[in-house]
């Protein structure tokens, strides 16, 4: 990805039955899909940073609360294999408030806190390290003796992975189409001879200094609007693709042979079924560990190509090849 970079004894744990929605207020508004952390007892008071950051969040002040959330990534203690069950507190409030943070538009980037100087890409980078931070915090308590086997389930299952999954249906959701087209004065004369209309001289008369400054700011609004929205477009694209790969892989190792989980996390990142097999095969292709993924026509079209290749290249392993993208000619 490019991005610029329990618990005591978990006996206190507990989730309720019902009510895994968030309480909070501010955050019920953001999104109520997440499951906050406050669901789990002893994260019911989180500290004064991430008051902070959700006080922002709760005033829409986004660029104050992205740039708060970089600083704080910083100020965060460093969690390891040793403290995993005592130093995630403020981790997974920040993960959390950055999964239920609503990405800029352009729009929005113009007009909330216009005195606030922060990068454009801010937000994209935020949500792309913090996916970077779950996959280090899903293995450490997958990996973690510590914890109990049922707590990593709930600690995983109904906190990381819906975030996770969130995160990647923003990214999703976040291409921004552009109203603003700049164009040469050569392809606007091309485009009036294809519609057949009437020549005119395309004289723009400025009666003012008023209309001058709206036509200029107009014009300068144009060429910002585009930039900023083509250039995040592509960043996005590019995004997309390594967390739907990490997302996938993360999901091979905390559900082996699951494919019913694997199936269900996927499609609240905002796949539809039909979209699982391109997914599989883009991501974390066929081998031992992932067999379990091919499933029914998807399974049988794979295995069809394997008899194939193997019958030229008796060398290649059952399961460790992954087919090449088919192209007609």
């Amino acid at each position: 990805m490019k991005v610029k970079f329990y618990m005591k004894a978990l006996s206190l744990f507990y989730i309720p039955i019902i009510g895994l929605l968030i309480p909070w207020n501010t955050m019920a508004a953001a999104n109520s899909a997440l499951n906050s952390p406050e669901c789990i007892k002893q994260f019911k008071q989180p500290s004064a940073a991430i008051q902070e950051l959700s006080a922002l969040l709760e005033r829409q002040q986004l660029k104050s609360f992205y740039e708060g959330a970089k600083k704080h990534t910083l100020t965060f203690s460093l969690t390891t294999q040793d403290n995993i069950d005592t130093g995630l507190e403020d981790k997974i409030w920040h993960c959390y408030l950055v999964a239920s943070a609503p990405f800029f538009s352009f729009k929005t980037y113009q007009e909330i806190e216009p005195e606030v100087n922060i990068d454009e890409m801010a937000d994209i980078n935020q949500k792309s390290e913090i996916c970077l931070f779950m996959d280090k915090y899903i293995n450490l308590i997958n990996n973690s003796k510590k914890i109990k086997k049922y707590e990593k389930n709930i600690i995983i299952d109904h906190i990381f992975l819906p975030y996770y999954a969130l995160i990647l249906k923003q990214f999703k959701n976040a291409n921004e189409h552009t109203p603003y087209r700049i164009t040469k004065h050569e392809e606007i004369e091309d485009d009036l001879k294809k519609v057949k209309v009437p020549e005119k001289d395309g004289t723009v008369y400025i009666k003012s200094q008023e209309q001058l400054s709206e036509l200029w700011n107009l014009l300068n609004e144009a060429a910002d609007g585009e930039s900023f929205i083509n250039l995040r477009n592509q960043v996005i694209e590019e995004e997309i693709k390594d967390i739907e790969k990490s997302f996938i892989e993360v999901l091979v190792s905390v559900f082996p042979g699951k494919y019913a989980k694997v199936e269900e996390f996927i499609l609240k990142g905002g796949y539809s079924k039909d979209e699982i097999p391109d997914l599989i095969d883009r991501t974390v292709g066929r081998d031992n560990k992932t067999d379990f993924l091919y499933k029914g026509k998807h399974r049988l079209i794979h295995d069809k190509l394997l008899k194939k290749e193997i019958a030229l290249f008796p060398c290649i392993g059952d399961l460790t090849w992954n087919p090449p993208t088919l192209t007609c000619q």
